[in-house]
């Protein structure tokens, strides 16, 4: 019993023993520090958790709605902060050799992945018809953020894009949004090569919109790149 108390007790006559009772009657739950602790350790691991799987998708490009989804995500996160094990490097190469890519070691296997290929990476492409699809180009697909999703949406709006078609519209920052937009103002027979120049030069879909609301007739997209051209 402290001093502040005993002062207290003695100005006021209380009983020692009726001190206690009251004490314990009106007693309130208590935290230790190291409750607090614990609480505030388990917060920070949170934290740390989320900002690893924020900080690796602005990195790498590969988060869950890129490359090919939730599970590639978390292998890859694995992946960064302690290296594949044998057995997920095992089970990789199993597949990888179902696929036709044959004597690759474990050394290569993890190039492939610090790439961001992985088997199941490259089952999903070539799946839409990239079939001879060699691992260098599997590398620049991957290192170009060209995801199974974006090539697949591309291919349904009715593009035939080689390797290096999907990785210079990436490269130029050409997403299947964009590109869908631009086919509902209008332009269903715009190319590849007219995709990358609008991007790099920025012609926007509102851009577009505007120009359109100014004429009577449509507006011919090379006259909308022309346009955006002599006015940058």
């Amino acid at each position: 019993m402290d001093r502040k108390t005993q002062r207290h007790q003695q100005q006021s006559g209380q009983d020692l023993l009726d001190s206690y009772i009251e004490k314990m009657v009106d007693k309130r739950p208590s935290y230790s520090p190291e409750e607090n602790n614990s609480g505030n350790n388990i917060g920070r691991i949170i934290i740390a958790i989320v900002i690893v799987f924020i900080g690796f998708s602005l990195i790498t490009g590969t988060g869950f709605f890129s490359s090919s989804g939730p599970s590639e995500f978390v292998e890859s996160v694995t992946n960064v902060t302690s290296g594949p094990n044998q057995d997920l490097l095992d089970r990789m190469n199993a597949r990888m050799i179902e696929m036709g890519y044959v004597d690759l070691t474990d050394d290569d296997l993890r190039s492939l992945r610090e790439d961001g290929v992985t088997a199941t990476y490259v089952s999903n492409i070539r799946s839409l018809g990239y079939e001879d699809l060699t691992l260098e180009d599997s590398r620049r697909l991957a290192r170009a953020d060209v995801s199974s999703a974006f090539t697949a949406m591309m291919i349904e709006l009715g593009y035939d894009l080689t390797v290096d078609d999907l990785v210079q519209l990436r490269d130029t920052g050409v997403t299947a949004f964009y590109t869908s937009n631009v086919h509902d103002l209008g332009y269903r027979d715009v190319t590849p090569d007219q995709l990358i120049r609008m991007q790099r030069i920025g012609v926007s879909t509102s851009l577009i919109e505007e120009l359109q609301a100014q004429q009577v007739e449509d507006v011919p997209l090379e006259d909308i790149i022309r346009y955006r051209i002599s006015n940058q």
